[in-house]
Parts: C-alpha cells; sequence; structure tokens
C-alpha cells in the first residue's frame, strides 16, 4: 500500500474550512476508504504505530481509522503541511460527526520548538474521543471512568474491558480560555462517580502536566465527581 506523499511536493494555499466543509471533506475522505471494501486500510508505517499501542486489527477496523490518500491531507486539514509525508485519520465513530484528528508522519518540530504529532482544521476545537467497546457502560454511574490521555489509550483500555474516553492531551479536558469541563462531559452521569486519570508517567516530573491534571480533577470535583490520580508504576529497562 503506498501511500507516501514526495517529500518535495509543492504547497499550495486552501483556505480554512467551516463545519461544513470539514463534514463535505470528511464524508469524501470515508467515501473513498469504504469504496476500497472491508478490512484495515493502513500503510504498514501507521499499522506498526497502532500495533505499538496493542491494538488488534478489530479494534482498528470497528473505529474506522484508516490510512488517508496523500493528496487528501491538505484539503481535510485546510492547509498544506509541507512536511508531512503520510497520515492516518482517527475520526468517527470515537469522535462525534465531522470531528477527526490526523496523526501525521513523519513528526516534525513547529516553530515553537514543540513536537507535532496530531493535525486538525484549525478553529474545530476540542473534543472527547468515546471508543464504541463498553460505550454502554459509560452511562452506568456505578462503573468506573478511565479518562485517558490520547484517543490510542483510551481504545488500549477499552480493549481491557475498561469504560474508557479519551482527552486530546493533558489540557485536552476544557475549551481554549476556559477551565470548565468540556460539553461533551455534559452527556456523561458523573455525580458521585469515580474517575480515573490515567495522564502519562511525566505528570510527577513535569510541572505543567501535574498542574493540568490537578486542575482537570479539581473541575471534576465541582460537577460532584470523584477523581483519583493513578500512578503508573516505574517498569525496568
Amino acid at each position: 500500500m503506498s501511500s507516501l506523499r514526495p517529500a518535495h511536493q509543492s504547497a499550495f494555499r486552501i483556505g480554512p474550512l467551516d463545519q461544513a466543509a470539514r463534514s463535505r471533506a470528511l464524508e469524501s475522505a470515508f467515501g473513498g476508504h469504504h469504496a476500497l471494501g472491508a478490512g484495515l486500510r493502513l500503510h504498514p508505517d501507521h499499522l506498526e504505530d497502532l500495533r505499538r499501542s496493542s491494538l488488534t486489527d478489530e479494534m482498528l477496523t470497528r473505529h474506522q481509522i484508516f490510512t488517508v490518500n496523500p493528496g487528501d491531507i491538505a484539503r481535510l486539514l485546510g492547509f498544506d503541511p509541507q512536511l508531512v509525508r503520510s497520515a492516518y485519520l482517527i475520526g468517527p465513530p470515537g469522535f462525534p460527526d465531522n470531528f477527526f484528528r490526523l496523526k501525521v508522519f513523519p513528526s516534525y518540530q513547529d516553530r515553537q520548538g514543540n513536537t507535532v504529532k496530531y493535525l486538525q482544521p484549525r478553529g474545530s476545537g476540542v473534543r472527547l474521543y468515546i471508543p464504541v467497546q463498553n460505550r454502554q457502560r459509560l452511562f452506568d454511574p456505578r462503573v468506573p471512568i478511565w479518562v485517558c490521555e490520547g484517543e490510542k489509550k483510551s481504545l488500549c483500555a477499552a480493549q481491557l474491558g475498561l469504560t474508557a474516553v479519551g482527552i486530546l492531551g493533558v489540557e485536552g479536558w476544557h475549551p481554549a480560555g476556559r477551565r470548565e469541563l468540556l460539553e461533551d462531559f455534559d452527556r456523561i452521569p458523573i455525580t458521585d462517580r469515580v474517575i480515573e486519570l490515567a495522564i502519562d508517567g511525566d505528570i510527577w516530573i513535569n510541572p505543567h502536566v501535574n498542574r493540568a491534571a490537578r486542575q482537570l480533577a479539581d473541575a471534576l470535583r465541582l460537577r460532584g465527581a470523584r477523581p483519583r490520580l493513578v500512578c503508573f508504576p516505574e517498569i525496568a529497562s
């Protein structure tokens, strides 16, 4: 499966996408994916990346994660990331309709020196990723919810039988410029419910990550939830 564009491919300018344009671009990408028939549609590099998270082929197929045509990358995003040669798409059914992110290859450094691994259309906001597996238990307040950092970790948790949702980075639980929970939390009963915060391991050594995780815990408590920060054991290399 060859889904890599030449590194020297020239850039071109297209405008930012509104919601209708994002919907059309996503529908077109899914249409091309479905036209190829059932089964995995992932470039070997992308499949290797996903399997490093211990995700099964069944989980990937069920959540419709697939390699996008390289020519569709700019059309999906509304801009051309010149350093990106390929990408796979994570969208519905884990995300709400019309929302998606691209895991890009190779990752690259932006002007601020940050490593960019995922891209999405500008202005598309932040949403929760909710795996299909065990989703019905999300609405049972007796069942703890695992809040994982990232789509792949939430899928891995769901694969293990846990009731999980994914936030898009340690700050991905709130809208930009505000500190209240995303509206996606409004549809989930969390009052008096145990919420396990499974944030990345650097929570204990990175002050920014630790602060953001504690702010998430505070926001959950304000809604009556019972959040707990999960401490993962260190594994010797």
